[in-house]
């Protein structure tokens, strides 16, 4: 049987926030309560009041006093028990790392998501894993490759042409061994498991790829 939850909803916008809230409360299997908050001093008020298992939050307020990141710290110092699901029209690559890693949050989802995924994330947070929507996860490996060096781009593209560590090196005016060690760093921080699975990770950023970033 699935574990039920208690949600507060924090997010400046009314309506997005009620429709939300009207949204989850169909599915009384998986959502037992929702509560909806606006600003920092409500959500504290709430928190200290009344039980919630998970937390809903965006990041950006109309606020010079807080943001979402605050409120996140906060919650976590004073009730690290509870759920947070960040969940904000402005995902950015540059916030994960401090969200996970410094705050510790649980979920991290693109308003963009559908009710079944966002249902999915308030059940795995529940189970004490963690959870990042497709979007985001796309993102973070578009990330990934904004990282690397314009040589290392220049071999990752010639060898998803077919071409040998040998022809690289021809190529580009570099030796073989050059080129097998930029094809070795590659490999560890894209997190592939060889060169072959280097070069599927690459097309298929290069093929989902519709920013422009190389």
């Amino acid at each position: 049987m699935t574990k039920t939850v208690d949600i507060l909803i924090v997010d400046d916008s009314l309506i997005f926030s009620q429709a939300l809230s009207s949204l989850l409360k169909q599915y009384p299997n998986q959502v037992n309560s929702v509560q909806i908050v606006h600003n920092y001093q409500e959500a504290l008020r709430i928190l200290s009041m009344r039980k919630i298992t998970t937390l809903i939050l965006d990041l950006n307020f109309e606020s010079q006093e807080y943001t979402g990141f605050d409120i996140a710290k906060k919650v976590k110092e004073f009730y690290p028990e509870i759920k947070i699901i960040i969940l904000t029209q402005q995902a950015k690559i540059d916030n994960y790392e401090t969200l996970f890693n410094d705050i510790n949050v649980d979920g991290y989802l693109d308003k963009r998501v559908g009710i079944e995924e966002a249902l999915e994330a308030l059940s795995s947070v529940a189970k004490g894993e963690k959870y990042i929507d497709r979007n985001i996860k796309a993102m973070l490996e578009i990330g990934k490759w904004l990282d690397i060096s314009k040589r290392e781009r220049e071999i990752a593209d010639l060898l998803s042409q077919g071409l040998t560590q040998k022809e690289i090196a021809k190529q580009l005016f570099i030796s073989n061994r050059t080129v097998e060690t930029h094809i070795k760093n590659l490999t560890k921080r894209i997190g592939a498991k060889n060169t072959a699975h280097l070069v599927t990770i690459y097309t298929k950023y290069i093929n989902g790829n519709r920013e422009g970033y190389i």
